[in-house]
């Protein structure tokens, strides 16, 4: 039994240590740890995303977030340079054209902030609340699915995948026993009281009483909708970021999408901010040398699910 489950993650460790080997600098990763503690710690001081970005002027809000963005992902390519001189990539306006596009989706689908206006005009004033957050959920299908997509088939070369959304080589095992292991961890957070602000995020606002219908048919709706947001996420961080970069960036794609994916979570409690480092990381690495991106979809909206079931758990 041992052995089986050995062989199960043998593709996992094989992946990271082959990268690490490739990839580690002791200043390149020390420069990213000292940029992203540094980035963390000024986000919690004083709230900045949520007070100094997040601003209720929807273009204002826009531009903040591709500045915002822009500062997250370039400091990761200037420490690379910085560490590496010479990187061809940097050279090249298709660098430049890709990664601002991609900037500004991610930051258009983040500044949207009308799903609940919409569910207002849809359903009226006694649901619109739950809707609202059905929209939200599903907005990223809209915002950043579908324009990935439209980038895909301009950019595309004969025999690529939609940035990695294949079901060649794919093996969900390893990923699936990672949710085991993550288990214990989420059952941890969910004794702390931050934790618990956020989790579940799954709330009726009793639209049951108004549809008539049961609570556990709306929470399947929801993490059903919830779930399917992740399928989006992974495809612009792994797939975009990494799979559809890697042609043109090689393995520098990693450190710029972790310290993206981290500025992600600064909304999130700062344990979450944090941990989106170490997973974005294997994440992406995991990506790198699968070309696909299931994996990362398992664990990501494996996780979000565990912690939704959790954190309801201990709040009955």
């Amino acid at each position: 039994m041992q052995k089986s489950i050995s062989a199960l993650f043998k593709p996992l460790p094989t992946y990271l240590t082959d990268f690490i080997k490739s990839d580690y600098q002791f200043l390149k990763y020390a420069l990213v740890a000292a940029f992203l503690t540094i980035c963390i710690a000024f986000n919690y001081w004083v709230n900045f995303e949520s007070n100094f970005i997040a601003v209720p002027i929807y273009i204002s809000r826009l531009v903040r977030y591709i500045a915002f963005y822009s500062f997250a992902y370039y400091g990761g390519v200037a420490i690379i340079a910085w560490c590496n001189s010479n990187l061809v990539y940097l050279k090249k306006a298709k660098f430049w054209l890709i990664t601002l596009l991609g900037i500004f989706i991610l930051s258009v689908d983040t500044s949207f902030e009308g799903s609940y206006v919409i569910a207002k005009h849809l359903v009226g004033a006694n649901s619109y609340l739950f809707v609202g957050k059905l929209v939200a959920e599903f907005r990223n299908f809209a915002t950043l699915f579908l324009p990935l997509l439209l980038v895909w088939l301009i950019i595309k070369q004969q025999g690529d995948s939609f940035f990695g959304l294949t079901t060649k080589k794919v093996t969900v095992q390893p990923y699936l026993l990672m949710l085991f292991v993550m288990l214990p961890l989420i059952i941890a957070a969910a004794q702390s009281a931050s934790f618990l602000a956020t989790y579940p995020t799954f709330k009726s606002f009793k639209v049951q009483d108004y549809w008539g219908i049961s609570v556990h048919w709306l929470v399947a709706l929801y993490e059903f909708l919830y779930a399917l947001a992740f399928l989006s996420v992974e495809l612009f961080f792994r797939g975009f970021l990494v799979i559809g970069l890697a042609r043109l960036m090689g393995k520098d794609v990693i450190i710029p999408m972790v310290c993206l994916y981290a500025f992600l979570h600064f909304e999130k409690p700062m344990g979450e901010a944090i941990s989106s480092i170490f997973g974005g990381y294997l994440l992406g690495v995991f990506a790198y040398y699968s070309k696909n991106i299931w994996g990362g979809v398992f664990v990501h909206a494996g996780i979000a699910l565990l912690m939704e079931l959790v954190a309801g758990l201990v709040k009955m």
